[in-house]
């Protein structure tokens, strides 16, 4: 593996490894200061959102960082401000996602723009409103919400199987470019001359769709086979799922489709003149 299909799946890890490691890392954070859990897991996943938002409501590259970071501060302000002068923890959880939603509303009117990925966020955190009262202090269901999340992706991402470029084309893109021009030309190429090619991604995009499917059941079955004070272990154990799911994919990807794949976007690179 070069040095740029290299850096490309470490990026690519360490993003996945954020939104598991972070929301726990907040939750062993605030408990010593008596924060209570379902508080602590939606301080977490604030700053997942946030995150989520900085780094795939943009275009070739403009980013609203200023804006986002600004809300998602402000938002863990008037969660926190809310709480401690004694309001509702419910009513300071829907504040804080509310500053939030409206950072990310204001970025995608900036961009005059909405696609599928903003569209999914301003949905997740309109989920964590309405959780917000409907979860009467079980933190369980905050541990379980990502699963919406990885559903509705399931969903996004069937439907390109059948519809427009399959996501694994589009996803596997920087993997199998690295940077190279004639490589990215040869990349389109494949896709677009090539039938094997196409039903290939199309394969790969649909396994992928079944294991988010099954990473958002397993998540929320495995985050209510404890009870509502047993956090850290509900949140651990939910995460095993992605962790397994995803380390099978990819390896099943890496070793059964992309000699494949490689060898058809070879047939379509240029014949240097020498």
């Amino acid at each position: 593996m070069n040095t740029a299909k290299a850096r490309v799946l470490l990026i690519s890890l360490l993003d996945a490894a954020l939104d598991i490691v972070v929301p726990i890392a907040v939750y062993l954070a605030l408990q010593p200061l008596g924060v209570p859990a379902i508080l602590s897991l939606a301080a977490g996943g604030i700053l997942i959102g946030g995150k989520a938002a900085f780094g795939k409501l943009t275009d070739t590259g403009e980013r609203d960082t200023a804006l986002l970071l600004t809300s998602t501060v402000i938002a863990l302000a008037v969660l926190f401000g809310l709480y401690v002068v004694g309001v509702n923890t419910a009513i300071a959880m829907a504040a804080g996602l509310v500053v939030q939603g409206i950072g990310v509303a204001i970025s995608i009117t900036r961009r005059r723009k909405l696609d599928g990925f903003a569209l999914l966020v301003l949905t997740e955190l309109a989920l964590g409103i309405a959780l917000s009262f409907v979860t009467s202090g079980d933190p369980r269901f905050l541990v379980a919400r990502p699963a919406f999340y990885t559903f509705v992706a399931a969903l996004y991402v069937f439907v390109t199987v059948f519809r427009g470029k399959a996501f694994m084309f589009i996803a596997s893109r920087p993997m199998a470019v690295a940077g190279d021009p004639k490589r990215d030309v040869a990349y389109d190429r494949a896709w677009q001359n090539s039938a094997e090619f196409r039903r290939l991604e199309r394969i790969g995009t649909a396994a992928f769709a079944v294991v988010l499917l099954a990473e958002s059941v397993l998540r929320v079955v495995l985050a209510f086979q404890f009870n509502a004070d047993e956090v850290m272990a509900s949140s651990l154990v939910s995460q095993l799922p992605v962790i397994a799911l995803f380390v099978l994919f990819i390896l099943g990807f890496k070793v059964i489709l992309v000699p494949r794949l490689t060898k058809l976007v070879e047939a379509e690179m240029p014949v240097d003149a020498a």
